[in-house]
């Protein structure tokens, strides 16, 4: 299992990062344009326990489809999901939220994977491809979310 972890802090209140962060429809607007296509809600309340969402990335140029599921939420603290279906072995995200004082969020993003031995995404990525991919995306991932919200 590789483990890729991302701190940022954000000079906003925990409710809105958390709000932001927590939205499926966010998530394609905050990743790299080159990783994540499309992510919506297809199940259930957005970003409730239980309720699903769907993320189409593309990887070495081929798309492909995760169904993520929330399997623990707790508002303005931490969101736990888990792919159900899709190009990895096993996914699992956790973002946990923490305030700091004067308005500010520190933001801890902590992917847990594992690839494949066979399929589409393991006949183009090597374990060290992937990371480096992965860990680039959710780096630009919280520094478009930084923007976006110290500048609104």
């Amino acid at each position: 299992m590789t483990t890729i972890n991302t701190e940022i802090q954000i000079n906003a209140p925990v409710d809105r990062v958390f709000e932001y962060y927590t939205n499926p429809d966010n998530i394609k607007e905050s990743w790299p344009r080159d990783i994540v296509k499309e992510s919506e809600n297809v199940s259930g309340q957005k970003s409730e326990e239980g309720s699903e969402m769907k993320v189409t990335g593309e990887y070495m140029g081929k798309r492909d489809e995760m169904l993520l599921e929330v399997v623990q939420k707790e508002q303005n603290k931490r969101l736990v999901t888990r792919q159900t279906e899709g190009p990895f072995q096993k996914w699992e995200s956790t973002q946990e939220f923490q305030t700091t004082g004067n308005n500010s969020t520190r933001v801890t993003h902590i992917i847990n994977y594992e690839l494949p031995t066979t399929g589409k995404i393991a006949n183009f990525l090597s374990g060290s491809q992937a990371e480096g991919k992965i860990r680039q995306g959710i780096q630009q991932a919280a520094q478009t979310v930084k923007q976006k919200l110290e500048s609104s």
